[in-house]
């Protein structure tokens, strides 16, 4: 059995913020993952869009993808919570004309530009996110390490890719079965969406609770467990369609 890649989201103050230790190789469908289905994206590039229906594209300056993690331990409160955002991500929807039935979508963010711990967010959220500012030393290492070939290793997976697989239900609910590729495994996720919609816009709101193991993370924990990071992460998504 390989070992599963210990991937830390919260960590002992002035010690390590984000990290990794241990090593995981991609896992294929065989070992655990599922498989995604055909890129949208790649089909658009190569001049080959699905026949009939009606395309959308992501506006991404009006879009946010956030990942919100967790400390955990019985010394979590040493740690910090962790807000994480895209700063940038490409994305298309596909939309048959009649139902839901056949629908494609695709988004795309690149790990190297991912945006930890904005003081702005923080403060926004309230709370325990706001109890204890990090420095900027303290943000520059955790995305250092988050990225690092122990961590997410972005130099061989460099990005994210979230897909349709399927999707059903009625505006404004809408129930779709997502595809997520992190660090070289894909897991399919069930996700409810809140669905705004005119001629020129369309609006899609949704919460995603995901596990680290899913993916083949393992989540970190130290001094036999005092300070560690919870296995469940929240992706909160709002998406602007033009």
């Amino acid at each position: 059995m390989r070992p599963r890649r210990r991937a830390l989201l919260i960590a002992l103050p002035g010690l390590v913020s984000l990290g990794a230790c241990g090593t995981l190789a991609p896992a294929s469908p065989a070992e655990g993952g599922d498989r995604a289905p055909p890129s949208l994206l790649a089909a658009l590039a190569a001049g080959a869009p699905p026949a009939g229906g009606r395309l959308w594209r992501l506006d991404a300056a009006a879009s946010r993808l956030r990942i919100v993690a967790f400390r955990g331990g019985s010394a979590a409160r040493l740690g910090h919570h962790h807000l994480l955002e895209a700063g940038e991500a490409q994305g298309a929807l596909w939309l048959p004309t009649q139902g839901l039935a056949g629908a494609q979508g695709e988004l795309r963010t690149r790990l190297d530009a991912l945006q930890l711990d904005d003081p702005r967010w923080r403060q926004e959220a309230g709370g325990e996110f706001n109890e204890k500012p990090l420095d900027a030393e303290a943000v520059a290492a955790t995305k250092r390490n988050l990225l690092s070939p122990q961590g997410l290793n972005a130099a061989a997976h460099p990005e994210v890719r979230l897909q349709l697989v399927q999707l059903t239900g009625a505006a404004p609910w809408w129930a779709a079965t997502v595809a997520l590729t992190l660090a070289g495994r894909t897991h399919t996720h069930r996700v409810a969406l809140a669905v705004a919609q005119d001629a020129q816009q369309l609006r899609l709101q949704g919460r995603l609770v995901l596990r680290h193991t899913d993916h083949g993370l393992a989540p970190f924990s130290i001094l036999g467990g005092l300070l560690a990071v919870q296995d469940e992460v929240l992706l909160d998504a709002d998406l602007h369609w033009r």
